[in-house]
């Protein structure tokens, strides 16, 4: 306890007292009754052992030598700057200065377990040793703090001696008074809710680090709770560039909600604390404890409205105490955590100015014992203030030296009543008074009256500054109660019940029993702060702030910031994003993301958490579900204002996307896949495609997202575009096969065969050939190997039909390689072997043709690489082989070429007609220059199951480009069939009106003789 000696020598703070001053001790040599935790003689040695079952550090009773109360000389290093420098001024919402430190009456009870007192007497008692004065607009609410707390600091520091205070915050309630739900989407006009209003930077970068946070969703649970931490901060960083005020309000909104849920790791210099040195050692990384970025956050967003009367009081000469707001600023500047400023001002006190003498004293400062007390009283509140762990950087209150620094500032408060008071009378006849029955409650009243009076004259230390310092340390020991009443609007008043919060739940301390337990066995914490917890936490504080009945904490209900505020203390992610997106659709999106990759995004409808589109379609049957605002919502609204955007560049111009691309990949991360793909299939059939290098973004951008389906349809719609307006050919054929469109391959290929032979020539001619089609026809092995690399299944399919195309133009180049032939050039093959190469090609042409009707009978089951229905004008190019001075077939395909003609000849009468219109429209286009031929739609086997397209009817071979008038089968480009040099037409030997029967007769005579000639030569076996 504080004890005076008996030598003349009263406490002095070394160093700043050298006088002595003849003031005899009152207190008593022995302990009060009932006390045993210290010795009671100053000479003695302390215990061995304190209640922690460590030695203590504080040596009670050595004020003769100077020496600190609490043993241990302050930390030698310079004190480290307080939190919170920011000073931006801002209006405080909802309760005004004026009733900072509220009367008991104030709804929050003061006298724990009995009825409060008369306030009329309590009104007299006051009233005594205070000047009457006139109180200014100024100082009114000042005045009125001090006369309020001068009523109940009796009580408390008589009947909660072992007590912190009552518990006013309970684990796990929730406000009842506002719906903020239905105030934010009432806040939010629907003008606002979807208005894309950021620069192309900010959505650039923010797209790249949710994508990137998207990368490690996968990851195990501590790193990605690092990439949660990291992005949020990088977020954070970004939006706070902007100059723009909405976004600017929503950083500062997302700033809270990141600083609980994904706190920030501390930099490694900073973990100066034991404990935080073992949790580095023992640990990846340890994060900002959650108190002291909700103390970051309170002075930098809502700073005190008395930055005026901090610096005025700083200010003031002589000695801070001069000033009337100097015991306010110490206790706001504690309660804020700003220790530093609260050390400047004690140490700077200086009582023989203090304003409060003339409350106490009717003097102009202390004198003599009583400015020797005040000063000795407020030095050990100095020693305790520098062994807060704060000023070590350290707030993880929860912790090991937090609780210690509570139990010491517990005794700190004890050694203070025992100096003020001692074993007055009338301090412990006070809580007597109280403690019987509330039989001749009017005595106890009148007992309560005359004992607080004989306590005030009986008080050696001055009882304004007594009084101030049990508030000081009711701070320091977390008391909700004084919390409460110092605390200037809801917002600072939620905040602050949360980081003076010692982790315990509903721990109602008990009298001398729990102090006991709390002394000899402290809860083993968490060394790092828990988000969950003090989530709920925050939560707990706002409902006893809101329904504790106190008609100053109120929340402006018209003020979207401030609901959005509430709406985060209340742990209601749903209203806060309603806010969120009314002030940056960018931000409310991000902060959705991020929310639900770290798990904590929660719907007013929480049930529906995890229920997709069709789950809810389910459970709703034909009713309608009321759900909340989720993730997906706010995606699905933030991309159709980001798609129609052209380009989105960045300032420096490094990077430039087009708006679809980035709305397609944002919806990507959709929860639901459905109703995702649905939305991406929306922008992808309004995007005009008109070149191959915005197709193949899209294509691979779709494949990489593992929206095949999107894919296939994109190159399907392109090769569709390009078939129908364009001339190349090679283009249409690859993205039809990277479309698995194998019927449509199928359409365009056979269309350049069918070309192929009526024009007889290698269509396109290879100087017309486009770039994707002369690679293919030029190098097909290299061409397939770079498309299977892309896609296996599309080189797959591309190499089963490509064969029939590719054989018949090698027929034609090998046929008229030698007349056309460039001067200088000289062929590749010798004559005969050019023949024979070109006939074995065709014969294997025409065995496929005919392959579906074998033995005269249709199937339609066979796959053909020529369709049967250009039989004719491939037998037609045989003739050329037959009746020559030099045999060319051999005997194999002299027994091909007899077995196609054999079944042609009694194939189905419907394949025959077919047949003999692909000859005339070929016989047709060698007689007439300007020849109009068509393809034509039409059945080719017995049944209507299956189609395909012959050459019958509407394409105009003699344009520059036609166009199917049926399906857009083909793309021709025409010209004069005689102006085409040619190695041999066989088209010159039949006149225009020829029919198959023709051909036939020509082509059976001519085999009989090559057979003939065969057999006479010996070849007897093919």
């Amino acid at each position: 306890m504080f004890r005076v000696p008996d030598s003349s020598s009263p406490p002095s703070t070394p160093g700043r007292h050298g006088y002595s001053v003849n003031v005899p001790s009152t207190t008593p040599a022995g302990p009060p009754p009932g006390r045993s935790f210290i010795s009671s003689t100053p000479a003695d040695p302390p215990p061995a052992k304190d209640l922690f079952g460590t030695r203590p550090n504080f040596v009670p009773g050595r004020s003769e030598s100077g020496q600190s109360l609490f043993g241990s000389s302050p930390p030698k290093h310079a004190v480290l700057e307080g939190l919170g420098s920011g000073r931006f001024k801002t209006s405080a919402e909802g309760r005004p200065a004026s009733q900072r430190g509220r009367a008991a009456s104030s709804g929050f009870g003061l006298f724990p377990n009995s009825q409060q007192p008369d306030q009329d007497a309590m009104d007299d008692d006051d009233a005594e040793g205070e000047e009457d004065e006139d109180m200014d607009g100024a100082n009114e609410h000042r005045m009125l703090m001090r006369n309020s707390f001068s009523q109940s600091f009796a009580s408390q520091s008589s009947m909660d001696e072992y007590n912190d205070g009552q518990r006013l915050v309970q684990s796990g309630a929730k406000q009842q008074m506002y719906d903020l739900t239905s105030l934010a989407k009432g806040l939010t006009s629907k003008a606002d809710a979807g208005t894309l209003t950021e620069s192309d930077d900010i959505v650039l970068e923010t797209e790249r680090l949710l994508a990137r946070l998207q990368d490690h969703a996968s990851e195990d649970h501590g790193s990605k709770s690092d990439i949660l931490e990291d992005t949020a901060q990088k977020l954070l960083a970004l939006w706070q560039t902007s100059s723009a005020k909405k976004l600017s309000q929503a950083a500062t909104l997302a700033k809270l909600l990141f600083a609980i849920h994904h706190p920030p790791h501390l930099i490694e210099e900073t973990r100066t604390s034991s404990a935080l040195r073992a949790l580095t050692q023992h640990g990846s990384g340890v994060s900002i404890p959650i108190p002291k970025l909700l103390l970051d956050w309170l002075n930098t967003e809502r700073p005190v409205d008395d930055d005026t009367e901090i610096n005025e009081v700083l200010a003031q000469s002589g000695g801070y105490s001069g000033h009337v707001y100097f015991w306010d600023m110490v206790l706001v500047t504690a309660l804020r955590g700003q220790f530093t400023t609260t050390l400047e001002l004690l140490n700077g006190a200086n009582f023989a100015v203090a304003h409060t003498s003339q409350e106490d004293e009717g003097t102009s400062g202390y004198k003599g014992s009583k400015l020797d007390y005040a000063t000795h009283a407020t030095q050990e509140a100095v020693n305790l203030v520098r062994r807060c762990p704060a000023l070590n950087n350290d707030w993880n209150v929860k912790g090991h030296d937090w609780n210690i620094f509570r139990q010491l500032a517990r005794q700190a408060k004890r050694n203070l009543e025992d100096l003020a008071e001692g074993e007055s009378q009338n301090r412990f006849s006070l809580s007597q008074s109280f403690g019987g029955s509330h039989f001749g409650l009017s005595q106890s009243r009148a007992n309560f009256s005359l004992s607080t009076h004989g306590r005030k004259v009986e008080c050696k230390v001055p009882w304004s500054v007594y009084d101030r310092l049990l508030k000081f340390y009711n701070v320091l020991i977390g008391d909700e109660e004084s919390i409460l009443l110092w605390s200037q609007t809801w917002i600072e008043a939620a905040f602050l019940l949360t980081v003076w919060w010692n982790g315990e739940e509903d721990e109602l301390a008990q009298g001398r029993l729990a102090a006991s337990r709390r002394s000899l066995g402290p809860t083993l914490r968490s060394q790092t702060t828990d988000a969950r917890a003090y989530s709920g936490r925050l939560a707990s504080a706002l409902q006893a702030v809101f329904d504790g009945g106190d008609d100053a904490f109120t929340l402006a209900t018209n003020n979207p910031f401030e609901v959005g505020i509430a709406s985060i203390v209340d742990d209601n992610v749903d209203a806060a994003l309603h806010i969120l997106r009314s002030l940056s659709l960018v931000a409310a999106s991000a902060v959705a993301e991020v929310a639900s990759a770290g798990g904590w995004l929660k719907r007013s409808d929480g049930i529906f958490d995890h229920l997709d589109q069709s789950d809810l379609m389910i459970l709703s049957y034909n009713q309608p579900i009321q759900t909340g605002l989720s993730k997906d919502n706010l995606l699905v609204t933030y991309v159709n204002q980001l798609s129609p955007k052209a380009q989105l560049k960045s300032h420096d111009g490094s990077t430039s996307r087009p708006g679809w691309e980035v709305g397609i990949e944002i919806l990507g991360r959709l929860d639901d896949t459905l109703l995702g793909n649905q939305q991406i299939q929306k922008i992808l059939d309004e995007l005009p495609l008109t070149s191959v290098e915005q197709v193949d973004k899209v294509t691979q951008l779709c494949h990489s997202m593992g929206l095949s389906d999107q894919a296939l349809g994109i190159a399907r719609k392109f090769a569709e575009y390009l078939q129908a307006n364009t001339k190349n050919y090679g283009d249409a054929i690859l993205y039809y096969a990277r479309a698995h469109a194998g019927s449509k391959i199928q359409e365009v290929l056979r269309a350049l065969v069918a070309h192929c032979l009526v024009k007889s020539i290698a269509y396109p001619p290879l100087v017309e050939l486009d770039n994707s089609l002369k690679k293919l026809i030029t190098s097909p092995k290299k061409s397939l190997t770079e498309l299977a690399s892309l896609d296996s299944e599309a080189a797959e399919l591309l190499s089963n039909y490509l064969s029939g195309y590719a054989t018949i133009r090698k027929f034609y180049d090998l046929r008229d390689e030698e007349v056309l032939l460039k001067e200088g050039e000289k062929p590749t093959h010798r004559p005969m072997a050019r023949k024979r190469t070109a006939a074995n090609a065709l014969a294997v042409i025409i065995s496929s043709a005919a392959s579906s009707i074998r033995g005269g009978l249709y199937d339609q089951e066979v796959e053909t690489v020529v369709q049967v229905d250009v039989l004719l004008p491939l037998l037609g190019e045989a003739l050329v082989f037959v009746n020559q001075p030099r045999r060319t077939l051999t005997l194999r395909h002299l027994y091909e070429l007899l077995a196609a003609v054999e079944d042609f000849s009694t194939a189905p009468s419907m394949i025959r007609a077919q047949c003999e219109e692909a000859l005339s429209t070929t016989l047709l286009a060698a007689h007439e220059h300007n020849s109009r031929s068509s393809l034509q739609k039409s059945t080719s086997n017995l049944t209507t199951a299956s189609s395909q397209y012959s050459l019958i009817g509407s394409m105009d071979l003699g344009s520059v480009e036609g166009v199917s008038t049926e399906s857009s089968t083909v793309l021709v480009q025409g010209g004069g069939v005689d102006d085409v040099k040619r190695g041999w037409d066989w088209r010159k030997g039949f006149p225009r009106g020829a029919k198959g029967e023709d051909v036939i007769r020509v082509l059976r005579l001519g085999i009989a003789k090559e057979l003939g000639r065969a057999f006479a030569e010996g070849e007897l076996q093919p």
